[in-house]
């Protein structure tokens, strides 16, 4: 995944996984969103489905898009549990941002997870911490593109 720095620039790189405007994939970001419900209850937990991530995901489910061309590491546009217990960690940054959150994509290689607040803004479940990467998906995926550092989720914690 090359440094992202402009609007055109994820558009390019969103592109090359098969996006492109007015994309929309309802029924398979539906069956995406049941298929993680469940698998947040088996967890032991549970998610809320909220518009902004519903919307995300009508419009981007499916894509899979490189992070570096020399590995398999991937970002994937679809919500997933990436290991046992992850509900917990969802629902402890829910908590403290007071909005419901909902994966929208994941890494393959590190296993961390976006995810869509309540009001648009997106952020970064990572085994090192958990991220703010932008209040919507240019800013977020441009940050997310450049690595760290990234703003500590806790900033944006009530």
């Amino acid at each position: 995944m090359p440094v992202l720095k402009t609007p055109e620039e994820v558009d390019a790189w969103l592109s090359n996984a098969g996006w492109y405007p007015g994309r929309r994939c309802a029924d398979l970001a539906a069956a995406e969103v049941a298929s993680v419900l469940q698998d947040f209850l088996d967890d032991g937990g549970s998610l809320v489905v909220i518009d902004p991530a519903l919307d995300f995901l009508r419009e981007h489910v499916g894509l899979v898009a490189p992070r570096h061309a020399s590995t398999d590491d991937r970002v994937e546009f679809n919500p997933r549990l990436m290991y046992r217990e992850a509900a917990e960690d969802v629902q402890e940054i829910a908590d403290g941002l007071a909005k419901n959150i909902f994966p929208v994509a994941h890494d393959t290689y590190d296993g961390g997870t976006v995810l869509i607040d309540e009001v648009g803004r997106f952020f970064y479940m990572h085994h090192s911490g958990n991220y703010f990467l932008g209040d919507e998906k240019y800013s977020a995926l441009m940050n997310y593109s450049r690595g760290y550092p990234l703003e500590d989720a806790e900033d944006y914690y009530v």
